[in-house]
């Protein structure tokens, strides 16, 4: 008769354990970005959010013009 392999799963306390030492040696592995670093990634972010905020300006604007427009059409003023 054959047997069928079973495969255990570790206990609760020894998986927290891994976990925590996964957690702890991924924490050693990180690095601090230089302030040259840091600068140049805040202004990555300030101009993407300055390009977004125009792409929904423009929208907002056309948008808004289109809505007043057909306004005035169904109203006829």
């Amino acid at each position: 008769m054959a047997s069928l392999k079973t495969t255990e799963r570790p206990g609760l306390i020894s998986r927290v354990r891994q976990w925590f030492g996964d957690i702890a040696a991924e924490l050693r592995r990180v690095v601090k970005p230089t302030p040259e670093e840091t600068t140049q990634m805040m202004l990555v972010v300030v101009g993407f959010v300055i390009v977004v905020a125009i792409w929904f300006a423009f929208w907002d604007v056309a948008l808004t013009r289109l809505t007043q427009w057909i306004e005035q059409q169904i109203i006829g003023r």
